[in-house]
């Protein structure tokens, strides 16, 4: 794809320092995006961070549903990170959702009714977090395969922008979702020298010229990427 074509599309700057000049200027809008790790890689606290950036400096709107904690302690503990939803929510800006009320409810029921969300919040971002919750109900990797399916044709059907967390299976890979996904964003966690660090990287996202090389995560009040 051409620098021409490229400076056409239209992407979301995701506001971390260190990201943005990694993926040519933001996430691309309308695409479906995945973050996966393994548990406490910081996949969480790196989207609500985009999503946070986004609606209150550059006048996105989005539902964010939370399936792995409560809406309270999810907001409670991002606060205390420096990432505050309250007043963007108070502002109409982001609605956050408990997942854990759908259960029972059907995979595509799911879907449908956050779609319907979407649209009631005229929202341009949707967060699921996560994916990997909802996959579970799929009793086989062809029922998962199909879902995911739905679920991308849906979410593009409706130009919104989806970012999605995913926990990584015991060998460390990306199910199905991943090959249906626009983008996937791998969050790490490794010891050198003794040190607990996190690192980050692309491995792949349709229609950018994205880094290809691992970068240092620093995770906290401050997100921030860099090289190694």
């Amino acid at each position: 794809m051409s620098e021409s074509v490229l400076a056409k599309v239209e992407r979301i700057p995701t506001g971390i320092t260190g990201l943005d000049g990694l993926i040519q200027g933001g996430l691309m809008r309308g695409d479906v995006h995945l973050v996966t790790g393994g548990p406490g890689t910081g996949k969480t606290i790196l989207v609500a961070r985009f999503v946070y950036n986004a609606c209150k400096n550059l006048g996105e709107r989005a539902v964010y549903a939370t399936f792995e904690e409560s809406s309270e302690f999810f907001k409670r503990n991002l606060a205390k990170l420096g990432t505050d939803f309250s007043p963007l929510e108070k502002e109409g800006k982001v609605k956050i959702i408990d997942l854990e009320i759908l259960r029972g409810k059907g995979l595509e029921a799911n879907i449908s009714y956050l779609i319907e969300l979407v649209s009631k919040a005229r929202a341009t971002i949707l967060v699921i977090d996560s994916l990997t919750a909802l996959l579970l109900a799929c009793e086989t990797q062809f029922e998962q395969r199909t879902f995911m399916k739905t679920v991308y044709q849906s979410l593009k059907a409706k130009d919104v922008t989806t970012v999605m967390t995913v926990s990584l299976d015991e060998g460390g890979r990306v199910g199905s979702e991943g090959f249906l996904s626009d983008s996937v964003i791998l969050l790490e966690n490794w010891v050198d020298k003794n040190q607990f660090k996190s690192r980050f990287l692309i491995q792949k996202m349709r229609g950018t010229d994205h880094s290809r090389r691992y970068h240092s995560l620093t995770l906290g009040a401050d997100i921030s990427i860099s090289r190694f």
